[in-house]
């Protein structure tokens, strides 16, 4: 785990005893890494970050550096500016290869130049290069880019800062030249160290025409200052600021999140194709009928137990798997893959029926997981997955978790993609310095939904809202069609209509001519055997004016992303022109800037032996990450408040503080004993078995247990709501009155 804008790798402490991918060890300088500086502006469900780094060469020699840094593979990274001894150098998009020659010559002519550019391999990782920096000279490093922001399952608005890049595992079918680049250095490098101490500095903004309800944040102690009328909000870090060994977050409750939000952003009249245009971004949570949700699914959970999940993430993605499988529906298929350098399948010939012996299987399972399978071979699971058809007259879906850090990337979304009309793929991204680019980027590909999770943040609600999209019906036929006047110019982007999900939140990019009029918006489609239709009045649209063209890049962004999904030669030339129009970086292109003012570094190239030729690899400290061995682990999950183990042999379980103990007493048909209801109550078994308002003893007893879920557990039911549903179920198969029941269960709870 390395600190935002350094270089991902362990701690140099003995250089001799480094290799940089297989390579013998240069040598070292020190390079003083002073200050990072982010600024923050939040409008509504979007978010501009702008980000300064600033470096002192304490040498006497120029240097050349190289480092990356970790961004959201959504983030539109626009803007590249450098500040030598008080020289601004803008910095110019341009095609990957003509940007990468141009730093190149500029720094072999002795010239100050640097480039910015996206990992060959994953979109959450940028490579930036400063060349020639002279002895003794001061850098300030400016990057800007355009984040979209979603209401997460939990109704909060999340912004996250990477600030964390974790070792990629490297897989066994990619070569070290396959993740190495190396096009734009210039001779031979040396490695630079930064070795003191640096001041990590954040603010945000946020503002946007939403009344704010509350600030906090996953980690942070954070200081805000609400406007009076809680339209606007300044945040900071508190006084013991941030310390850069986790992703930096801040969640924003909107009073009204849900609400449909619609903006448009003139264009830049000077400026070509998108940009001229005026730009409508569509925030929407579209509604489906009520019998969208289907049983007949093939669900299949795969989750990564390599050796990185040791410690928060493997505990709690342990406590999912219980969750999730106490709340499957009766009538499903399923099965439970385990990957790390090698890959298990809990039924290896296959999904079988969702069973009370199946379960058992399961959660037999369940009770070993440990992170102890090694590196993180994620393709082969899924090829394993895909290698046989889906069961016929079940939709396949594949719910994933994993920390998600490996160099394949591509390669796992081309082979999701390729299957994407028969199995929908759900993803799940744990901890700081999970890749963005796997996670999104399989959901996208799979026509999913995915979400990232944080230490302290519920994993358990995450996944079951996922679940809940996953047992809903594939929305089919939908069209997204404009009243405009005058008619016709109006251009989805991207241009094929986006994957929806009941009561999720929409976001939808629209290129608009300047003088049409958009009087109403209607999303529209067929979701099982019933139809939906959400219509959408012009009269809501607010129109913005914003220098940056903040929805524009977010918009080009968006298409830039299906695009490179799509993976196909003939949008390659599309690709460019769109990034240069917008300034948007995308893997075809590059920022380049070239310091053209500053008088060549003493030297003469011609002249110039490789060992003279300025260079270095910055590399940055390991902070102290503490690996806690599988004594520390309950392998019953971390469930903060719930973690008191339920096995036998234990104290005694508080229930109330213990929703997974509470879970795993479920039966498999959805019922709880009334043995079970006295030990979750803890009222006397006498008291519970005198009462009369019931046919069915165990119907009585699960109407109990989903009464104290009620008055326990009343923050988290979107957790445990799905297994409420199967209790449910359970009573009313047994012929009981379940209202009536459930009035008497919750007048026992409160009475005693």
């Amino acid at each position: 785990m390395a600190p935002w804008g350094l270089i991902g790798r362990a701690q140099v402490a003995d250089v001799s005893e480094q290799t940089v991918f297989g390579f013998e060890p240069p040598k070292v300088h020190v390079v003083t890494l002073k200050a990072v500086d982010i600024n923050v502006t939040v409008r509504g469900f979007a978010a501009r970050v702008d980000a300064s780094l600033t470096y002192h060469n304490a040498t006497d020699n120029a240097l050349e550096l190289e480092f990356r840094m970790p961004v959201d593979e959504g983030a539109a990274v626009y803007k590249f500016e450098a500040v030598i001894d008080g020289r601004k150098i803008s910095a110019q998009c341009l095609e990957k290869k003509k940007a990468e020659k141009i730093y190149k010559d500029a720094v072999q002519s002795g010239h100050t130049a640097f480039l910015a550019r996206e990992d060959v391999l994953t979109a959450d990782t940028f490579h930036l290069a400063l060349g020639n920096l002279p002895g003794g000279s001061q850098a300030e490093l400016h990057l800007s880019m355009m984040m979209e922001l979603k209401v997460k399952t939990d109704g909060a608005v999340s912004f996250t800062l990477p600030t964390v890049l974790n070792p990629r595992y490297c897989p066994r079918d990619i070569s070290p030249s396959q993740h190495t680049e190396s096009v734009a250095r210039t001779g031979n490098f040396e490695t630079v160290i930064v070795s003191e101490a640096y001041t990590f500095g954040i603010n945000a903004k946020v503002q946007g025409g939403h009344v704010i309800a509350r600030i906090t944040s996953h980690h942070e102690s954070l200081n805000v200052e609400l406007s009076d009328d809680s339209m606007s909000a300044e945040v900071t870090q508190d006084s013991g600021g941030f310390k850069p060994d986790h992703d930096w977050s801040m969640l924003i409750y909107y009073a009204n999140p849900y609400k449909t939000h619609i903006i448009r952003e003139s264009g830049d009249r000077a400026g070509t194709g998108l940009m001229k245009d005026d730009l409508v971004m569509v925030n929407l949570h579209p509604e489906f009928p009520e019998e969208s949700y289907s049983h007949r699914n093939e669900i299949l959970f795969v989750v990564d137990r390599s050796g990185s999940m040791q410690g928060d993430s493997i505990q709690s993605a342990c406590a999912t798997l219980l969750l999730f499988l106490k709340s499957l529906p009766t009538g499903c298929y399923f099965n439970v893959i385990s990957f790390g350098s090698t890959h298990s399948l809990l039924f290896p010939g296959g999904s079988q029926e969702y069973t009370e012996e199946t379960l058992k299987k399961a959660l037999e399972l369940h009770s070993t997981i440990e992170a102890d399978m090694g590196g993180t071979e994620i393709l082969q699971p899924i090829k394993q997955i895909y290698s046989t058809p889906p069961k016929p007259g079940y939709a396949r879906q594949i719910i994933l978790l994993t920390d998600g850090q490996v160099f394949n990337v591509d390669q796992v979304k081309e082979l999701v993609r390729c299957h994407a009309h028969e199995t929908r793929v759900f993803a799940v991204g744990i901890g700081d310095g999970a890749s963005t680019a796997l996670v999104y980027g399989l959901a996208r590909a799979g026509h999913g939904r995915a979400e990232m999770v944080y230490q302290q943040d519920k994993l358990q609600l995450k996944v079951m809202g996922l679940v809940r999209s996953m047992l809903q019906e594939s929305a089919q036929d939908v069209k997204i069609s404009f009243d405009v006047d005058p008619p016709g110019g109006i251009k989805l982007i991207p241009k094929n209509p986006p994957i929806i999900f009941g009561g999720q939140h929409l976001i939808m990019y629209v290129r608009v001519p300047t003088s049409t009029e958009v009087k109403s918006i209607t999303v529209s489609g067929v979701v099982g055997n019933a139809e939906f239709k959400n219509c959408y009045s012009g009269s809501d649209i607010v129109t913005i004016h914003d220098e940056e063209k903040t929805l524009h890049r977010l918009a080009a962004r968006a298409q830039i992303n299906e695009w490179q999904i799509d993976n196909e030669e003939d949008v390659v030339e599309d690709m460019i022109t769109l990034s240069l129009a917008t300034g948007v970086v995308c893997r075809r292109t590059a920022l380049v800037g070239v310091d053209q003012d500053m008088k060549p570094v003493g030297h003469n190239p011609e002249q110039m032996h490789p060992s003279q030729s300025p260079g270095g690899w910055l590399f940055g400290c390991s902070s102290g990450l503490h690996i806690p061995s599988y004594a520390e682990m309950d392998v019953y999950g971390d469930m903060g408040e719930e973690a008191e183990s339920i096995s036998e042999g234990h104290s005694p379980v508080d229930y109330g503080k213990n929703l997974m103990a509470v879970v795993s007493l479920q039966k498999f048909d959805g019922s709880w004993i009334l043995e079970d209801a006295v030990k979750i109550t803890s009222l006397p078994h006498s008291l519970l078995a005198g009462a009369t308002m019931y046919k069915n003893e165990t119907s009585w007893a699960t109407s109990l247990v989903l009464a104290f879920l009620e008055t326990k557990y009343s923050a988290e039911k979107d957790e445990w709501a799905l297994l409420a549903n199967k209790a449910r179920m359970f009573i009313a198969r047994c012929g009981d009155n379940l209202e009536a029941l459930m009035v008497a269960a919750r007048k026992v709870l409160a009475e005693n």
